[in-house]
């Protein structure tokens, strides 16, 4: 808990100068004071933030630290002037007093908030860091001193959640579910903790979100049942099982809780409809094609289980554009598929206004449909459109 709050304390520091700065400067008005260059606030963060690190890294002991402290604090109460006194301010004019409140109490409060709340992730030391004020090297080598100092504290939760948090910012999602997972314990009553790590789980696995993210979604449903998220990704998981009037269910639960006009509610919108449309289709078994997929023996060791599968449908004349897909993880092979117009990549080009069609399956380590070399595929066969005992063998590596 210690090193959560010594972390969360050295970058709340960064994001100051985005509400001390607009209160000191504010908004121009005729006759307003004249407002000092913000360089002494910009040079007080700075330094601030380089105490924190100093005492992060044991460079600097306690006393020695909050002897700096007071000494800047003293050194920006008088560098800085206050306004005189016979002034009037204009409308929309600067608030230094709100600024310098801002400024030095700021990092208490959310401290004392923290231990409050318990809500670790408003204070995301990546999301909030001031462009300009952190170099990406710095923030690297903050959170590789967190990864260390966890080794010798590995049941401090919060840090594991905070570096968990890190991680994924910086794009190391692997690292990420593993900082997480160390920390499933402090999760148990947090919602946005559960869904966090369901997405992230959910990501790793080619955006699957059978078994383990479906748990912790269930249990963030359980807490909220309004928790957007929590909406947003159970809809997908029953939109990927085809069960679209149950994705409808949850969606339009999640949509409810979204601003008008956002563009997330714009993105929902979208998706309700493609699942209303999908879960009124009319399905003829003859207008599919199905089969069996598998991985060869020989190429088992170059895929991971979390590797993406792509089964396609394309038209065997005109634009190599998929009439459908279907995806899993190479951790569901051998897998039983069905390609009909649900399934369907556009809604103007189905299956169903195909005679015949040529079907494979590829396995994508990137997640990515488009071929890249590395990839492993199948051969692409050509079947009558009914055919429903095809047999897919991945065999070949992909090389361009």
């Amino acid at each position: 808990m210690t090193l959560f709050i010594l972390l969360a304390a050295l970058l709340v520091l960064l994001p100051l100068g985005f509400v001390a700065l607009p209160l000191w400067r504010g908004v121009p008005a005729v006759s307003s004071p004249t407002v000092r260059k913000e360089a002494n606030l910009a040079i007080f963060r700075d330094q601030m933030a380089e105490l924190e690190r100093e005492k992060l890294e044991g460079s600097l002991v306690e006393a020695e630290f909050e002897q700096a402290q007071r000494e800047l604090r003293r050194r920006l109460l008088e560098e800085v002037p206050a306004d005189s006194a016979d002034t009037v301010p204009a409308v929309g004019g600067p608030s230094r007093k709100a600024a310098l409140v801002v400024a030095l109490l700021l990092p208490l409060l959310a401290a004392g908030g923290y231990r409050l709340l318990g809500k670790p992730q408003a204070l995301d030391p990546l999301a909030t860091v001031q462009p300009g004020t952190m170099t990406p090297e710095k923030i690297q080598g903050m959170v590789a001193s967190l990864a260390e100092r966890l080794k010798a504290n590995p049941d401090d939760t919060q840090g594991w959640l905070m570096l968990g948090r890190s991680y994924k910012m910086l794009g190391r999602a692997a690292e990420a579910a593993q900082a997480y997972g160390k920390a499933e314990s402090a999760m148990a009553g947090d919602p946005d903790l559960l869904t966090d790590y369901a997405d992230l789980l959910a990501m790793l696995a080619g955006g699957s979100l059978d078994g383990k993210p479906l748990a912790l979604i269930d249990q963030a449903l359980h807490l909220d049942p309004d928790h957007v998220l929590g909406l947003w990704l159970a809809g997908t998981a029953a939109f990927n099982r085809r069960d679209y009037a149950g994705a409808v269910v949850f969606w339009e639960r999640a949509v409810t809780q979204l601003p008008e006009e956002s563009e997330d509610g714009r993105m929902l919108g979208e998706s309700i409809a493609e699942a209303k449309r999908r879960s009124a289709v009319k399905l003829d078994p003859a207008m599919a094609v199905g089969g069996r997929v598998e991985l060869a023996q020989a190429l088992k060791a170059r895929a991971a289980p979390g590797d993406t599968v792509f089964v396609f449908a394309r038209p065997i004349e005109g634009p190599r554009i998929p009439l459908a897909v279907a995806k899993v993880r190479v951790a569901d092979l051998p897998y039983t598929f069905v390609l009909d117009d649900t399934s369907a990549v556009m809604s103007d080009q189905r299956i169903s206004g195909q005679s015949s069609v040529t079907v494979e399956a590829r396995i994508s380590s990137s997640g990515n449909a488009v071929a890249r070399d590395g990839d492993l595929q199948s051969k692409a066969v050509t079947v009558r459109v009914g055919e429903r005992k095809l047999r897919l063998v991945v065999d070949q590596v992909v090389t361009h």
